[in-house]
């Protein structure tokens, strides 16, 4: 295992649970209690539960980090897209950039593996599968969010200086074609992140 490959997933792995339920903690303080006095004790008790599992299992999942049960890499994956799409205030085009770490991973661990044949082209329809559904799942709550209020059609026509009235015909256009862009979008940094993983760490080999 290369060190940049050792130590990329090693940040990413380790922060994975300490972010989430430190984003969790906040997330119950909001709904449950939203007293300012409380907000770093729910914040820091997230963030040690999730320093403790990175102590009790990190290692083994670095010494391990080709042969991660899938589900816990798609736990990972999901960690990661909940807070991109959060940090950029359910904006998901940056969800797609996610793809490519997911490509990159699933490459190294296919070469790591040497799955070839049917099992290899298994793995990758598998992959680009779930990166695509998660996609899907990201878009659908920010389409929602475009109708709510009444302001997003006036939004629309000041950003772009139209000079006509953006109705929700329209507005359900731009949500539809944008959506599926991103899915395809999605779908081949994927895959093309993949393919060259595979494709750089042959010629290695050879």
């Amino acid at each position: 295992m290369k060190y940049f490959d050792k130590y990329f997933f090693s940040i990413l792995i380790g922060m994975a649970f300490p972010f989430f339920l430190c984003l969790l903690s906040v997330v119950i303080w909001f709904y449950v209690d939203k007293s300012d006095r409380h907000f770093a004790l729910y914040s820091i008790t997230g963030l040690i539960i999730g320093l403790l599992i990175d102590g009790y299992f990190l290692k083994g999942w670095i010494r391990n980090m080709y042969r991660l049960s899938p589900i816990l890499i798609l736990i990972f994956y999901i960690i990661y897209n909940i807070g991109l799409y959060g940090f950029f205030m359910g904006f998901p085009v940056f969800n797609s950039f996610l793809g490519l770490i997911a490509g990159y991973y699933y490459g190294k661990k296919i070469s790591f593996e040497k799955i070839a044949g049917s099992k290899q082209i298994k793995i990758k329809r598998q992959v680009l599968l779930i990166s695509g559904l998660i996609m899907t799942l990201i878009c659908i709550p920010t389409g929602l969010m475009a109708f709510e209020g009444s302001g997003v059609g006036g939004m629309i026509e000041s950003i772009l200086g139209l000079d006509f009235k953006v109705t929700n015909l329209m507005i359900w256009g731009i949500i539809i074609v944008g959506g599926i862009t991103l899915i395809f979008v999605q779908i081949f940094l994927t895959r093309f992140a993949m393919e060259k993983t595979i494709e750089n760490d042959l010629s290695n080999i050879v």
